[in-house]
């Protein structure tokens, strides 16, 4: 039996799936994904009359993600974006599963407390023969990594 390198333990960026909580449609459209960001903010401060500025873990800040697939038409996940325009406070789980080329899980990364900031019809061109697709970025407050170590252990409560 063969041993782990870097050809039997490729893990290809092209293997992946989304889910969202509360989005019943088949979301195997989806063609790209926007790797998940997280950076803290260093604070400096200083002891009594040290003259060297010490630093420490400050805020962390985790960017949008954006996913792209191929447009649907009017679906779940559209009306989970009507609903944000008007108004309404809709944060779900989004989660995304990087996958080996025999579907098994490698790990999953769930951004909490997700909602649509942004949405992007798809481009339109009568002398292509690209596939629409529409682009969605989405803001969360936080990220935890499902097999693995916590991005995140404390999660905010509301």
């Amino acid at each position: 039996m063969p041993g782990p390198n870097a050809t039997n333990t490729y893990i290809g960026s092209f293997h992946f799936k989304v889910t969202i909580q509360g989005v019943n449609d088949p979301l195997d459209g989806f063609t790209a994904c926007s790797g998940i960001k997280s950076s803290t903010e260093p604070m400096e401060f200083k002891h009594g009359m040290d003259m060297v500025v010490r630093k420490a873990p400050g805020r962390t800040v985790y960017e949008p993600c954006t996913i792209e697939r191929v447009y649907a038409g009017y679906d779940d996940f559209t009306r989970w974006r009507d609903s944000i325009i008007a108004g309404n406070i809709d944060r779900r789980t989004v989660s995304i599963e990087y996958l080996r080329p025999d579907q098994s899980l490698v790990t999953r990364f769930d951004l909490l407390g997700a909602w649509i900031s942004r949405w992007e019809s798809p481009d339109l061109n009568a002398m292509g023969s690209d596939g629409a697709m529409e682009k969605i970025e989405l803001t969360y407050e936080t990220v935890i990594q499902a097999r693995g170590c916590a991005l995140r252990a404390a999660v905010s409560r509301r």
